[in-house]
């Protein structure tokens, strides 16, 4: 989104299934550097994440939802329509030319659940999926891309915000069935629900199969 809405509008294509459909949470869009440039930059690299965190809590709120759509809109961004933007804010989706509707409830999560908080169990199965459709060696696919998404950096950058940081790194993936209370290092902190289509699961620490 907003482009397939936008397909929609131009009455030359319809929605189907949002991507929570396949993946109930997955990542999505990254903070991503060079490590050698994290390592030079450590202060730079903790402000760039402290932003992108506080950012996603603003955008939580649902009150600065119709704001968003307006800044969004402006030339200088998306440069389309505010309703058009709205839509995946809200959820509140138009899914065919012919006017249907549905609502995505948790369509784009920014902050709930640890929303921007690099699980390298998430990195590991996108590895395992790369590397069993490549023919890459799938164990040190999963070694390396645990090695990119440093939550080790989210947690000294966050350290002092006092925001809810899961006390794990890694779970076993596509295995919350509801929001499910974990420990955390500050309140008390709810996953969401994040299983696959196909209910399997995925759990990093399984000898790669």
């Amino acid at each position: 989104e907003p482009w397939g809405s936008i397909a929609v509008e131009q009455r030359v294509g319809s929605l189907l299934l949002p991507g929570k459909a396949i993946w109930a949470f997955a990542p999505e869009k990254v903070l991503a550097v060079r490590s050698e440039w994290a390592e030079a930059e450590p202060g730079l690299s903790s402000r760039l994440i402290r932003a992108v965190w506080r950012a996603g809590k603003w955008l939580a709120d649902p009150e600065a939802r119709v704001l968003t759509a307006e800044l969004l809109a402006r030339p200088e961004f998306l440069d389309l329509p505010p309703e058009i933007i709205d839509r995946a804010l809200s959820g509140n989706f138009t899914i065919s030319p012919q006017g249907e509707q549905r609502k995505t409830t948790g369509f784009g999560e920014f902050h709930q659940g640890a929303a921007t908080f690099p699980w390298r169990s998430q990195a590991q199965w996108i590895a395992h999926q790369l590397a069993a459709r490549t023919g890459l060696d799938r164990a040190g696919a999963m070694r390396k891309a645990k090695s990119v998404f440093r939550s080790d950096l989210y947690r000294a950058a966050l350290a002092a915000t006092g925001a809810e940081l899961p006390g794990a790194s890694s779970k076993i993936e596509g295995s919350i069935e509801s929001k499910t209370p974990v420990a955390c290092s500050a309140g008390k902190l709810f996953l969401n629900r994040d299983v696959f289509f196909d209910r399997h699961v995925f759990d990093p620490d399984a000898p790669p199969s």
